[in-house]
């Protein structure tokens, strides 16, 4: 096996016990994100009417995440990360793996990144669509898929490096 093999394989096993870590930080973490969005809902409730308790606030509400939420966004970064580092070198195979382990942890953190996210969650709703649509199509568009992923990691960089 050749070092690069070996790296690429210590590399998708990191990714996937970063993932592994961040689902059973997410499944932990239901009371906190509840507490948290019920807190900001709070908030928002003395300057603009909500439709219930456990409301999300709207992106553009922005805020600084604390050490949790960055443990639990890290995964997500990582996988973007290493979808674009393959997407670049060529690697479509490995840039469709990376992407759809993105894709599985998603759907757990896309919530609290679209509180916290403000301005920036509309950059990493339009990244991540244009990745997809790239990716998707029978022959994948590697500068519009690098397009994305770049625009989307910057967003995620402001959201994580958020004071």
């Amino acid at each position: 096996m050749s070092i690069q093999q070996t790296t690429i394989k210590a590399s998708s096993l990191l990714t996937v016990l970063c993932l592994s870590a961040a689902l059973a930080i997410t499944s932990c973490g239901k009371k906190t994100e509840t507490e948290t969005t019920q807190t900001t809902t709070k908030t928002e409730t003395a300057t603009a009417p909500t439709t219930g308790a456990t409301t999300a606030p709207a992106a553009g509400a922005g805020g600084a995440l604390s050490a949790a939420e960055k443990t639990q966004l890290t995964p997500v970064k990582t996988a973007l990360v290493m979808a674009n580092s393959a997407i670049k070198s060529g690697d479509i195979a490995k840039a469709k793996t990376q992407f759809a382990k993105f894709s599985s942890v998603w759907p757990t953190v896309e919530p609290l990144v679209k509180a916290k996210a403000g301005a920036n969650y509309a950059a990493i709703a339009s990244g991540i669509e244009m990745v997809k649509t790239a990716m998707g199509s029978a022959t994948p568009d590697k500068a519009k898929a690098a397009e994305g992923l770049t625009s989307t990691i910057k967003a995620m960089n402001a959201v994580i490096d958020k004071k």
